[in-house]
This record gives structure tokens, sequence and C-alpha cells, in this order.
């Protein structure tokens, strides 16, 4: 299905909102919070792109999708060709909405604490989470966690609609964020949703658990590369399957596994859900997902987003 691009606000120096129609002017299918689309579309060089991006705003029929776009100049390049050359009237392929962070409402009496937080750009789900909430009556507390103020893109709208249940937390002037003290010690049926690049997510887990949070409670989204500079090429050994397969830093070991014909299970890729986990007979993972208790983490790891120090990584598969 085509859709075009309808309009583009700035709303950072390194963000824009990017607002999607179909070109044929049909109402778009209901959405529900923390919903995402895929979005498909090509540079001018040829190269094509296969972006997910959370939708803002109010849930529903909708006859525009809201997301919001930040520049990674460090990325594979789909960012600053959204930023660099597509506008008003440009066309590309969309696919979703996919509900793969979903929100639940709370059923105990009274409600239980509802806790959002946003690391960065993963204020965008929060958006749809927090109208859902309001219209509900759910209450709900908004920790919006930015490197600088001007940021905190989004900042008023979320502003508008939870009022002092919303908190901006400016790391360059009041340092990191303390983790512990904003989710506070576990009640039963207390649940976190968090959005934000891998380090904040892993942080908080850590935190959580410290206090006594089950793992269940923890709701997480994550974006950003999770390859490293420092990266070595890996010779990724399967015992079950007797394949070998080189891995060159940048490409996940799962997407190298799948295209080996390697049996693998997997469902998010991104390190959230923990479907990838393998058992790893030999070698030393460099653990990157915010899944995994530090139990499992001994045992085995996440092919989707983790990597392994240089030698040998043999895996049960």
């Amino acid at each position: 299905m085509s859709f075009i691009i309808s309009d583009v606000l700035p709303l950072s120096p390194r963000v824009k909102e990017f607002q999607i129609r179909r070109q044929d002017g049909a109402r778009l299918p209901a959405w529900l919070p923390g919903s995402h689309i895929v979005l498909r579309f090509s540079a001018a060089d040829g190269r094509t792109f296969e972006n997910h991006y959370s939708l803002i705003g109010h849930t529903g029929p909708a006859d525009a999708y809201r997301i919001a776009v930040q520049r990674e100049d460090q990325g594979k390049g789909g960012s600053a060709t959204l930023h660099d050359e597509f506008a008003p009237g440009s066309a590309l392929e969309v696919t979703g909405p996919f509900d793969m962070f979903p929100l639940s409402f709370p059923e105990l009496q009274p409600a239980p604490r509802t806790l959002l937080i946003a690391g960065g750009i993963g204020i965008a789900p929060m958006v749809s989470m927090a109208h859902a909430l309001a219209c509900r009556g759910v209450p709900f507390a908004l920790h919006y966690l930015a490197r600088h103020a001007d940021h905190a893109v989004l900042a008023e709208e979320v502003r508008a609609i939870g009022g002092d249940a919303v908190s901006l937390h400016v790391s360059a002037q009041a340092g990191r964020a303390d983790l512990g003290a904003l989710i506070g010690a576990y009640q039963p049926g207390d649940v976190v949703y968090a959005c934000g690049p891998a380090g904040l997510l892993q942080a908080l887990a850590a935190a959580a658990a410290d206090l006594g949070w089950p793992r269940h409670a923890l709701r997480f989204e994550s974006f950003g590369a999770r390859s490293h500079d420092g990266d070595a090429p890996l010779t990724v050994e399967l015992t079950l399957s007797g394949i070998t397969v080189d891995v060159p830093p940048g490409t996940p070991i799962l997407d190298a596994l799948i295209a080996a014909d390697a049996f693998v299970s997997w469902e998010c890729k991104r390190g959230e859900c923990g479907s990838c986990y393998t058992q790893v007979l030999e070698g030393e993972p460099l653990h990157r997902d915010v899944c995994l208790t530090p139990a499992m983490r001994t045992q085995g790891m996440c092919t989707c987003v983790s990597w392994a120090r240089p030698g040998r990584l043999v895996l049960e598969l």
C-alpha cells in the first residue's frame, strides 16, 4: 500500500516529526498504545531501508500517522535519508501498525503504580500510553530522561496530558538519574514501561532487581545499534547442526545463523524477549540484551544483539 508524507515538523536540531497519510486519502487502521509501523524507502543513491518507528498521539482510527525520527549520523543511513531527502509529497511504503509493546490496564483496586520511563527519543511510545491512561483515569508517573533540555522533544505534549505526573530529568544539569529512586520498591501489581537505549534499560533492570522487582513487571522497548567499534570477527560453531559460521562485526549473530539455514528461534530481534536465547558451550559472550537475568547470562546469550570476545564461540544449536 502506498503512502505519502503529508507534513514534516522540526522538533529539535536532530529530531523531525513526519506525518504520513495514504495516497488515496482513506482513513488509516486503528492502533493501540505503544504500537509501531515499519517504513520501507529508498535513498537517492539506491540504498534501501526498513525502519521501525513508534506511533505518537491518540490511538484509534486516524487520518495520519505521526512518527518522530532522530537523525543518527553513525547509524546505517535510514534516519539521515529521511531527514535529508524526504519532504511533504514524498512516497514510501508502510506496514503495520504492530502491537509489540502493549499497554495493560491495572485490574487491582486501588490501582497499583504505572511508571513510564523514556530515555531521549524513547518518549515517542510514551505519548500514546500517557493519552490512553489519562483517558481511562488511571494514575501514572512519567519520567522523561534527556541529556539536554532542548533534546526533550514532545515534552510539552506529555505535560499537557499528565501535568504534575510528568517529570523531566536533564542529565547535563543534574547528572545521571537515580533509577532506583525513580521506581522505588516493588509492590504487587506495579509495572514499569520503559523505552530508550539499551544501556539505560540494562541499568534500569539492574536497579529494579536490587529493589525486588520481578522481571515480568518490567516492559521494555529498546533502540539503537548494539555493535561496537571494537568488535572483532567471530567464528560461531553450532554443535547440534554441525554448522560453522563466520560473522563479521556489525552483522547480528542471529542474522548470520538464519542466512546459514540454522534452526533458530527468534521474535523481536532487539534483545527484549529472550526467544533467541541459546546455551553457550564455549566462549565469552558480551551481553547487550535487556531481558536476561544474571543467572541466564552465565549459561547462554541472546544471539540477536549480543556479541562475544575473540576466540571460539560454540553454541548448543
